[in-house]
Protein backbone atom coordinates (compact mmCIF):
# COMPACT_ATOMS: atom_id res chain seq x y z
CA UNK A 1 0.00 0.00 0.00
CA UNK A 2 1.07 3.63 -0.59
CA UNK A 3 1.42 5.78 1.95
CA UNK A 4 2.31 9.86 1.84
CA UNK A 5 4.39 11.84 4.17
CA UNK A 6 5.24 14.87 5.02
CA UNK A 7 9.19 14.61 6.94
CA UNK A 8 10.54 17.53 9.11
CA UNK A 9 13.93 17.92 7.99
CA UNK A 10 17.57 18.56 8.38
CA UNK A 11 20.92 18.82 6.78
CA UNK A 12 19.24 19.94 3.44
CA UNK A 13 16.97 22.77 2.66
CA UNK A 14 14.94 24.21 -0.63
CA UNK A 15 18.00 26.36 -1.34
CA UNK A 16 20.16 23.30 -1.93
CA UNK A 17 19.28 23.05 -5.65
CA UNK A 18 20.80 19.51 -6.20
CA UNK A 19 18.89 17.93 -3.64
CA UNK A 20 15.72 19.77 -4.40
CA UNK A 21 16.19 18.19 -8.04
CA UNK A 22 17.57 14.70 -7.27
CA UNK A 23 14.84 14.15 -5.02
CA UNK A 24 11.81 15.63 -7.10
CA UNK A 25 13.36 13.79 -10.45
CA UNK A 26 13.82 10.27 -9.02
CA UNK A 27 11.49 9.86 -5.92
CA UNK A 28 8.89 12.87 -6.91
CA UNK A 29 9.30 14.53 -3.41
CA UNK A 30 9.33 17.92 -2.54
CA UNK A 31 11.31 19.87 -0.30
CA UNK A 32 10.07 23.00 1.24
CA UNK A 33 10.09 25.49 3.84
CA UNK A 34 6.86 25.75 5.75
CA UNK A 35 5.82 27.46 9.40
CA UNK A 36 9.75 27.91 10.12
CA UNK A 37 11.25 24.72 9.26
CA UNK A 38 12.08 22.03 6.65
CA UNK A 39 10.14 20.09 5.08
CA UNK A 40 10.14 17.20 2.73
CA UNK A 41 6.79 15.65 1.16
CA UNK A 42 7.74 12.09 0.01
CA UNK A 43 5.63 9.31 -0.66
CA UNK A 44 6.47 5.47 -0.46
CA UNK A 45 4.91 1.92 -0.42
CA UNK A 46 5.10 -0.52 2.47
CA UNK A 47 3.35 -3.71 4.24
CA UNK A 48 2.15 -1.07 6.60
CA UNK A 49 3.09 2.83 7.48
CA UNK A 50 5.69 1.70 9.52
CA UNK A 51 7.26 -0.06 6.82
CA UNK A 52 6.22 2.61 3.81
CA UNK A 53 7.97 5.23 6.14
CA UNK A 54 11.47 3.52 6.30
CA UNK A 55 11.25 3.05 2.83
CA UNK A 56 10.53 6.47 2.31
CA UNK A 57 13.67 7.22 4.69
CA UNK A 58 15.87 4.96 3.60
CA UNK A 59 15.60 6.72 -0.72
CA UNK A 60 15.56 9.90 0.28
CA UNK A 61 18.98 8.82 2.29
CA UNK A 62 20.29 7.40 -0.41
CA UNK A 63 20.08 9.89 -2.57
CA UNK A 64 20.91 12.78 -0.50
CA UNK A 65 23.00 11.28 2.62
CA UNK A 66 23.60 14.53 4.36
CA UNK A 67 19.41 14.72 4.93
CA UNK A 68 18.26 13.92 8.33
CA UNK A 69 14.70 13.42 8.85
CA UNK A 70 13.97 14.67 12.64
CA UNK A 71 10.10 13.84 12.79
CA UNK A 72 6.79 13.73 11.01
CA UNK A 73 5.30 16.71 10.64
CA UNK A 74 1.76 16.88 12.48
CA UNK A 75 -0.72 18.64 10.10
CA UNK A 76 -3.19 20.38 12.06
CA UNK A 77 -6.38 21.96 10.43
CA UNK A 78 -8.65 24.96 11.64
CA UNK A 79 -12.30 24.51 10.51
CA UNK A 80 -11.73 26.79 7.46
CA UNK A 81 -8.90 23.91 5.77
CA UNK A 82 -11.25 21.25 7.27
CA UNK A 83 -13.62 22.80 5.12
CA UNK A 84 -11.66 23.85 1.96
CA UNK A 85 -10.29 20.31 1.67
CA UNK A 86 -13.22 18.07 2.01
CA UNK A 87 -14.89 20.77 -0.80
CA UNK A 88 -17.68 21.23 1.84
CA UNK A 89 -18.80 24.88 3.22
CA UNK A 90 -17.57 26.54 6.58
CA UNK A 91 -20.98 25.98 8.07
CA UNK A 92 -20.79 22.20 7.29
CA UNK A 93 -17.41 21.67 8.56
CA UNK A 94 -18.58 23.58 11.85
CA UNK A 95 -21.14 21.07 12.47
CA UNK A 96 -19.05 18.10 11.80
CA UNK A 97 -16.77 19.40 14.55
CA UNK A 98 -19.57 20.42 16.87
CA UNK A 99 -21.67 17.00 16.12
CA UNK A 100 -24.73 19.17 14.77
CA UNK A 101 -24.58 17.27 11.44
CA UNK A 102 -23.86 13.66 11.79
CA UNK A 103 -26.04 10.41 10.70
CA UNK A 104 -26.56 7.90 13.34
CA UNK A 105 -23.82 5.68 10.82
CA UNK A 106 -20.77 8.17 11.43
CA UNK A 107 -18.38 7.93 14.34
CA UNK A 108 -18.28 11.32 16.45
CA UNK A 109 -15.49 13.87 15.20
CA UNK A 110 -12.34 13.25 16.58
CA UNK A 111 -11.10 15.26 19.18
CA UNK A 112 -9.50 18.88 18.45
CA UNK A 113 -5.51 18.68 19.53
CA UNK A 114 -5.57 21.85 20.86
CA UNK A 115 -5.63 25.64 20.14
CA UNK A 116 -4.13 28.02 17.94
CA UNK A 117 -4.38 31.45 19.24
CA UNK A 118 -8.29 31.29 19.36
CA UNK A 119 -9.06 28.50 16.86
CA UNK A 120 -9.18 24.83 17.92
CA UNK A 121 -7.12 22.79 15.36
CA UNK A 122 -7.54 18.74 14.74
CA UNK A 123 -5.26 16.07 13.74
CA UNK A 124 -5.54 16.03 9.58
CA UNK A 125 -5.03 12.47 9.57
CA UNK A 126 -7.75 11.83 12.40
CA UNK A 127 -10.29 14.03 10.43
CA UNK A 128 -9.55 12.83 6.78
CA UNK A 129 -9.93 9.06 8.37
CA UNK A 130 -13.59 10.37 9.53
CA UNK A 131 -14.26 12.02 6.44
CA UNK A 132 -13.96 8.89 4.32
CA UNK A 133 -16.98 7.62 6.26
CA UNK A 134 -19.10 10.40 4.36
CA UNK A 135 -16.90 9.81 0.55
CA UNK A 136 -15.23 13.58 1.42
CA UNK A 137 -11.63 12.14 2.23
CA UNK A 138 -8.86 13.36 0.02
CA UNK A 139 -7.68 9.57 -0.76
CA UNK A 140 -4.55 9.68 0.80
CA UNK A 141 -3.26 7.31 2.77
CA UNK A 142 -1.15 8.62 5.84
CA UNK A 143 -0.24 6.96 9.21
CA UNK A 144 -2.45 7.31 12.34
CA UNK A 145 -1.64 8.95 15.24
CA UNK A 146 -0.02 5.92 17.18
CA UNK A 147 1.85 5.18 13.72
CA UNK A 148 3.46 8.29 13.55
CA UNK A 149 4.44 8.04 17.23
CA UNK A 150 6.00 4.28 16.05
CA UNK A 151 8.13 6.17 12.90
CA UNK A 152 9.17 8.83 14.93
CA UNK A 153 10.70 6.55 17.36
CA UNK A 154 11.80 4.85 14.45
CA UNK A 155 13.73 7.48 13.04
CA UNK A 156 15.21 8.12 16.55
CA UNK A 157 17.08 4.82 16.69
CA UNK A 158 17.89 5.92 13.08
CA UNK A 159 16.04 2.33 12.19
CA UNK A 160 16.00 3.58 8.34
CA UNK A 161 19.67 3.33 7.85
CA UNK A 162 19.62 -0.38 8.85
CA UNK A 163 18.40 -3.65 7.79
CA UNK A 164 14.82 -5.16 6.87
CA UNK A 165 16.09 -7.94 9.65
CA UNK A 166 17.04 -5.03 11.80
CA UNK A 167 13.58 -3.29 11.43
CA UNK A 168 11.87 -6.68 12.14
CA UNK A 169 13.65 -7.34 15.45
CA UNK A 170 12.76 -3.44 16.58
CA UNK A 171 9.25 -3.85 15.82
CA UNK A 172 9.45 -7.28 18.03
CA UNK A 173 11.14 -5.92 21.08
CA UNK A 174 9.00 -3.30 20.66
CA UNK A 175 6.15 -5.48 21.08
CA UNK A 176 7.62 -7.18 24.09
CA UNK A 177 8.73 -4.05 26.34
CA UNK A 178 5.07 -2.37 25.49
CA UNK A 179 3.22 -6.02 26.51
CA UNK A 180 6.03 -6.94 29.20
CA UNK A 181 5.85 -3.19 30.90
CA UNK A 182 2.04 -3.66 30.97
CA UNK A 183 1.42 -6.62 32.72
CA UNK A 184 4.28 -5.45 35.37
CA UNK A 185 2.47 -2.49 36.04
CA UNK A 186 -1.08 -4.55 36.64
CA UNK A 187 1.00 -7.05 38.55
CA UNK A 188 2.34 -4.51 40.48
CA UNK A 189 -1.03 -3.20 41.44
CA UNK A 190 -2.93 -6.18 41.85
CA UNK A 191 -0.26 -6.75 44.63
CA UNK A 192 -0.52 -3.32 45.64
CA UNK A 193 -4.33 -4.00 45.98
CA UNK A 194 -4.10 -7.65 47.84
CA UNK A 195 -1.77 -6.27 50.73
CA UNK A 196 -4.31 -3.06 50.89
CA UNK A 197 -6.91 -5.04 51.63
CA UNK A 198 -5.14 -7.65 53.64
CA UNK A 199 -4.30 -4.45 55.84
CA UNK A 200 -7.03 -3.04 56.35
CA UNK A 201 -8.46 -6.37 58.29
CA UNK A 202 -5.80 -6.22 60.52
CA UNK A 203 -3.03 -4.26 62.13
CA UNK A 204 -1.32 -1.47 59.50
CA UNK A 205 1.72 -2.61 58.56
CA UNK A 206 2.75 -5.49 60.78
CA UNK A 207 5.91 -7.57 60.00
CA UNK A 208 4.16 -10.09 57.74
CA UNK A 209 2.50 -7.21 55.47
CA UNK A 210 6.16 -5.52 55.17
CA UNK A 211 7.60 -8.97 54.10
CA UNK A 212 4.90 -9.43 51.31
CA UNK A 213 4.91 -6.35 49.84
CA UNK A 214 8.80 -6.47 49.47
CA UNK A 215 8.50 -10.06 48.10
CA UNK A 216 5.39 -8.37 45.63
CA UNK A 217 7.50 -5.57 44.15
CA UNK A 218 10.51 -6.94 43.42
Amino acid sequence: MEYEFRFVVEGASVDDAAAVTVLEQELDAMLFRGGGVDLLDVAAEGEDALDAAMNAARAVYQRVPDIRLLHLHRDLVGITEIAERAGATRQNAHQWATGQRRSGETAPFPAPEGTAGRTQVWLWTEVNAWLRQLGKDDGVNRPSRNEMADIDSALNCSLHLRTKSSELRWRRVRTCTVVATYQATIELTEAEDAIQSAASASPPWDTATATDYRVAVR
